[in-house]
């Protein structure tokens, strides 16, 4: 198959199936596109091809296996962001096999590359402690500072995933008391409504005053920045520099912060105070709009402290140790080992 008929569906997936029949958001269509291009970069250092020679024949299970490995040993990253990768070429092939019936022997070998093993590791989450002073770090006193302090807060109570925060629109809160929600869209395009804490829906209130005075259109954007006094989409760099700016200047009264700050942090601290108040896991599967429990149980073996607590509880009366440090100071000593 010639390289004109590899790119040309490259393109449309790119810029017709996936913006339009899929309906992907743009940060997810520039993961893949990031995808597509390191393969073509391991094509064309370890197979020394030019752009123009890379068709689909060089594309089988071996090739995307060793794309993979290079992925790891060449460029360092870690098994979760090489199945991003590996799952972006799969996901290609899937749709080029669709389109044309000769590559669906191509798709059905790839698909059997076998994705990288994920370790199982404890969420990053922060301590409530560093939550609280993170949220009072910017103060309310000018208007970025109650931006900021809105959008933590906000972040922290729905336990949304930062995208979904940023591609809040007016129609999508309610601040009323008692019955304060907001309505997020998450992967797939799924919705789910979250409520909210009486005191966030107070927060957005003053937000909304502020940086939304007059009437707006319910389309709007609720986060937002202006420049050459144009509201444009608040980005996810944007939030990532905000945060590690007030965790900055936290720090010296709360070395509980780490040294960086990324808003999924806010998430998992979400999730588990969820998990410690007795919230039951379907229910925070639900909240954080997992497709999959299993996800969502990594914040239960992750908790060591909740487990501490319900041994210590559970272990009922235990006499105590007989003390070891006593005799003589010859036995002592040789107790100790010191003789």
């Amino acid at each position: 198959m010639p390289s004109d008929d590899f790119y040309r569906l490259i393109r449309s997936w790119l810029t017709v199936y996936l913006p339009r029949a899929r309906r992907l958001s743009p940060h997810t269509i520039r993961s893949y596109k990031t995808a597509l291009n390191m393969l073509l970069t391991y094509l064309r250092q370890t197979r020394g091809l030019d752009l123009a020679h890379i068709t689909f024949d060089v594309i089988d299970r071996a090739t995307i296996a060793g794309f993979t490995l290079w992925l790891a040993d060449t460029h360092h990253l870690t098994a979760s962001s090489v199945n991003q990768r590996l799952a972006a070429i799969k996901s290609f092939l899937s749709y080029c096999a669709g389109e044309d019936p000769a590559l669906v022997a191509v798709w059905l070998e790839v698909k059997q590359t076998r994705p990288a093993r994920v370790p199982t590791h404890a969420p990053d989450a922060l301590t409530m402690t560093a939550v609280e002073a993170l949220i009072r770090a910017p103060g309310q006193q000018t208007r970025r500072g109650l931006r900021d302090t809105t959008l933590i807060l906000l972040l922290f109570d729905t336990a949304a995933r930062l995208q979904e925060i940023l591609d809040l629109t007016i129609a999508d809160i309610d601040t009323g008391p008692g019955r304060g929600k907001v309505t997020v869209t998450g992967k797939g395009h799924k919705t789910r409504t979250i409520p909210l804490m009486d005191k966030t829906g107070r927060h957005l209130e003053q937000y909304l005053n502020v940086f939304h005075a007059h009437t707006p259109h319910p389309g709007a954007l609720l986060f937002y920045t202006t420049r050459a006094g144009q509201r444009q989409p608040m980005s996810q760099d944007n939030v990532t520099y905000l945060l590690n700016k007030h965790a900055t200047a936290a720090r010296p009264d709360c070395p509980e912060l780490p040294e960086r700050i990324h808003a999924h942090q806010l998430r998992h601290a979400r999730a588990m105070q969820l998990l410690r108040a007795g919230v039951p896991l379907p229910h925070i599967k639900e909240f954080l709009g997992h497709a999959n429990i299993t996800t969502t149980s990594i914040y239960a073996s992750a908790d060591n402290q909740m487990v501490r607590e319900a041994i210590q509880k559970a272990a009922g009366p235990t006499p105590d140790l007989a003390p070891l440090w006593k005799g003589n100071d010859d036995l002592i000593l040789q107790l100790a080992g010191l003789t």
